[in-house]
């Protein structure tokens, strides 16, 4: 085990941190710029745009993969994640994949309660408007139709529903949607419930923190090149800006020695996925205030054929 002491200080400050390690995604979201209300996202300086890349030509994952993640905050265990895709179903008519996570703390960690359940409705094409998909030889890209996140952090409690709007014909021109966006949360079990309810004006393809894994996987991505995509976040329409870094082999107890391409954020963050049809995440990296967090791929399952 590594020569490493926490103490009551530490954890104080762990907390948020852990939040970020456990949601996996979050260490990417850190990096975001936010866009502002109905600005358009694209830029000539900002790279490509993700949402109109081309897409791989079959979808990466299928119903019955369950990913399961080991999280580590200065080299000591700190919490567990799983990724599951469910099944398929659908949501007001659309065909969708059905997704879950599940984020806990462990081992030492457990000293401050945390968990984290996400779910996204994830289908192809959904709020991606076809002026924005012209000239992309794929078909129409992944964005979710509803996402739910319920976190329990010590005596916090909060739940967030978020509905992406296909768009009418105007917003279609725009290249804009909307999002109906609620959050109840509660400080603790005897404080007064709050209740914040609004309306979002979204840009096409704009992803939640659970389908942006996903729909990452689901693109053709070039070694060298800068993308963005906009990105549903703490109540706001972000922007996420990533750069294919460069190509790695790696070690994983799931899968052995295997080749990936490196995704690097503005803030440093990096993300490992698999090079080959799959797109797997096998690790993540970033750095916090007290100390570097890691979540590695333990355990990938899949439905027997």
């Amino acid at each position: 085990m590594p020569n490493v002491k926490l103490n009551r200080h530490d954890f104080r400050f762990a907390r948020f941190p852990l939040l970020v390690c456990l949601t996996v995604v979050g260490l990417l979201a850190v990096s975001l710029s936010v866009c502002a209300r109905g600005e358009q996202i694209a830029s000539d300086t900002d790279g490509e745009n993700l949402v109109a890349a081309e897409n791989t030509d079959a979808a990466p994952f299928q119903v019955g993969e369950k990913l399961t993640y080991g999280v580590k905050l200065r080299g000591l265990p700190a919490g567990e994640r799983i990724d599951n895709v469910v099944q398929k179903t659908a949501v007001n008519g659309q065909n969708v994949y059905h997704i879950r996570s599940e984020a806990r703390t462990k081992s030492i960690f457990r000293l401050y309660h945390f968990r984290n359940q996400q779910e996204t409705y994830l289908g192809r094409g959904g709020h991606v408007s076809e002026s924005l998909l012209r000239g992309v030889e794929s078909d129409a890209g992944l964005a979710p139709v509803r996402f739910r996140n319920q976190v329990e952090d010590r005596k916090y409690r909060a739940t967030v529903i978020a509905n992406f709007l296909q768009a009418s014909d105007a917003q279609q021109t725009q290249g804009t949607g909307e999002i109906e966006y609620e959050k109840i949360s509660r400080s603790n079990p005897k404080s007064p419930q709050r209740r914040d309810k609004k309306t979002l004006t979204m840009p096409n393809g704009t992803q939640d923190e659970l389908s942006m894994l996903y729909f990452l996987r689901s693109k053709c991505l070039t070694l060298g090149k800068t993308y963005f995509f906009p990105l549903l976040a703490e109540g706001k329409v972000q922007k996420v800006t990533l750069t294919v870094e460069r190509r790695d082999i790696v070690k994983n107890k799931a899968l052995g020695m295997v080749r990936t391409l490196v995704l690097r954020a503005s803030n440093g963050s990096r993300l490992w996925l698999t090079d080959d049809t799959r797109r797997i995440p096998v690790r993540i990296e970033a750095e916090s205030k007290i100390g570097t967090m890691k979540a590695e791929l333990k355990k990938i399952e899949t439905l027997a054929k």
